[in-house]
C-alpha cells in the first residue's frame, strides 16, 4: 500500500513539472510591444511597424523616408548586433527591448541620437 502512495505522489510531482515546462508563451500583442518603450521622434520622423512575428516585433524610425534606427521588442535580442543596446524589462513579454542606429553616413549623429533616446517604460537592467 505504501508503494501506491509513493507512486501517486511521484505522479503528482511529475504532472506539476510537466504542466509548467510546457507553459505556453505569452500571447503576442503589437500594442504591448509598442507600449514597452518610448522614443524621441525629431521633426520629420515617425515610428513605423517593421517585421511582426509570433514572438517579436521590429519597429523602425524613419526620417523623411530614410530609416535611422530600429527597435526590437521580444524575448531574444541579438546581443552581437553592432551599434545597439539591449534593455531588460520587468514584464514577461516583451522581456527585452533592443535599439540600434542604422548606418546612414552623413546623418550618423542623428541616427545615433534617435537610437540612444529609446527607453523602456519599466526597466530592470540596461547594458550595451
Amino acid at each position: 500500500m505504501a508503494w501506491k502512495a509513493k507512486a501517486f505522489g511521484l505522479a503528482l510531482a511529475i504532472g506539476a513539472v510537466a504542466s509548467t515546462a510546457g507553459a505556453a508563451p505569452p500571447v503576442f500583442d503589437l500594442g504591448r510591444a509598442r507600449a514597452a518603450f518610448t522614443v524621441d521622434l525629431p521633426e520629420g520622423c515617425k515610428l513605423e511597424d517593421g517585421q511582426v512575428r509570433a514572438s517579436f516585433a521590429i519597429f523602425y524610425v524613419a526620417c523623411d523616408g530614410k530609416v535611422m534606427a530600429g527597435i526590437y521588442a521580444g524575448n531574444a535580442a541579438d546581443r552581437q548586433m553592432p551599434r545597439s543596446r539591449v534593455m531588460i524589462t520587468e514584464t514577461r513579454w516583451p522581456s527585452e527591448v533592443q535599439a540600434w542606429a542604422a548606418e546612414v553616413g552623413d546623418d550618423q549623429a542623428r541616427a545615433d541620437a534617435i537610437a540612444a533616446s529609446v527607453r523602456v517604460r519599466r526597466v530592470k537592467v540596461a547594458w550595451g
